[in-house]
C-alpha cells in the first residue's frame, strides 16, 4: 500500500502538467505523457529495468523548460499493456512506433533505456539528434562478468535486497531503505524476469557495431555503480571514443533517483 502510494505520487509529479494518454503499438497500449513547448525539440526519455516514467520525476521539469519531453512505460512496466513476449526487439519496436512522428528527437535512457537507444540508432528505426546514455546496460561482456547480477536480481530474499541497494546506490533514498519492498516488486515483476531471460546473446552490444554510429553520443555515469559490471564503462569508452563522457561522483546506478538535480544539469549540458 504504502509502495502504491509513494508511486502514485511520482507519477502524478512526472505527469503534472502533462498530455497524457496511450499509444497503440504493436507491442500494445504504452502510456505517456508529453511535457513542454510544442515548438521546442522531443527529447524522449527511456526508463530502465522494473522502472516506469514515474522513476524521472524529480528530472522532467528542468528538461521540459527546453524541450518537448516525451515519457513513456516501456511495455510490461508502468501502466502499460504486458507486450506479448519480452524479447528487447519487442520492446524497442513498440518505442519505434511511437517515437516515429518525432523530429530529429534527443534520445536518452537509463540502463536497459540506455541498451534501447542504442539499438533504435544502430538499426536505423529511429533517427535521433543525438542520444545521451545514463549508466547503459548492454554492453558484450564474459559470462561470468554478468553472473553475479543475474544472480543479485534473480535472488528471492531480504539479504539480497540490502545488497542490491548496497551496490545500486551511493547513499539509497530513505524510502527504500524503510520500505525494501519496493525493490522486491520491481525486480521480481514479470516485466523484469521476463525481459532478463528472453535476453539473447545477439542482443548485446558489440563495439564494432558502436563504432559505425555517426550522431553525437555521451555518457553520465554515476561513478559509485557496483550493480553492473565492472567492465560496463569502459566498454562504452573503448566502442565510443568519441563519446563526452561525465561523471555524477555522488550516484550510483540510478542518479534520477539519487542525484535528480545533478543528473537533470548534466542532461541539459549534454543533450
Amino acid at each position: 500500500m504504502i509502495q502504491a502510494i509513494g508511486l502514485s505520487a511520482l507519477r502524478a509529479v512526472a505527469e503534472h502538467g502533462a498530455r497524457v494518454g496511450w499509444a497503440g503499438t504493436p507491442a500494445g497500449g504504452v502510456r505517456f505523457a508529453v511535457r513542454g513547448p510544442e515548438s521546442a525539440q522531443p527529447l524522449l526519455l527511456l526508463h530502465g529495468l522494473g522502472d516506469s516514467l514515474a522513476g524521472w520525476a524529480q528530472v522532467v521539469r528542468p528538461l521540459a523548460q527546453r524541450y518537448r519531453v516525451h515519457l513513456i512505460d516501456l511495455p510490461g512496466h508502468g501502466l502499460s499493456d504486458r507486450p506479448p513476449d519480452w524479447r528487447l526487439q519487442t520492446l524497442a519496436s513498440a518505442v519505434a512506433h511511437y517515437a516515429r512522428d518525432l523530429r530529429d528527437p534527443v534520445l536518452v535512457g537509463h540502463s536497459l533505456g540506455g541498451w534501447l537507444a542504442l539499438r533504435l540508432a544502430l538499426s536505423g528505426a529511429l533517427q535521433p539528434a543525438s542520444v545521451t546514455l545514463v549508466n547503459p546496460a548492454g554492453a558484450l561482456l564474459a559470462r561470468e562478468e554478468w553472473a553475479p547480477f543475474r544472480a543479485l536480481v534473480s535472488a528471492r530474499d531480504r539479504p539480497s535486497v540490502a545488497r542490491y541497494l548496497d551496490r545500486a546506490f551511493h547513499r539509497a533514498p530513505l524510502a527504500l531503505r524503510l520500505f525494501p519492498s519496493a525493490v522486491i516488486e520491481a525486480m521480481w515483476a514479470e516485466a523484469a524476469q521476463g525481459i532478463l531471460d528472453g535476453i539473447a546473446e545477439d542482443d548485446f552490444l558489440l563495439e564494432p557495431q558502436l563504432a559505425t554510429l555517426r550522431l553525437p553520443v555521451r555518457i553520465i555515469w554515476g561513478a559509485r555503480d557496483r550493480l553492473l559490471p565492472e567492465g560496463t564503462l569502459p566498454f562504452f569508452c573503448r566502442a565510443l571514443p568519441q563519446a563526452g563522457l561525465v561523471l555524477l561522483p555522488d550516484s550510483g546506478h540510478l542518479p534520477h533517483l539519487e542525484s535528480p538535480r545533478d543528473l537533470a544539469r548534466a542532461l541539459l549540458q549534454a543533450a
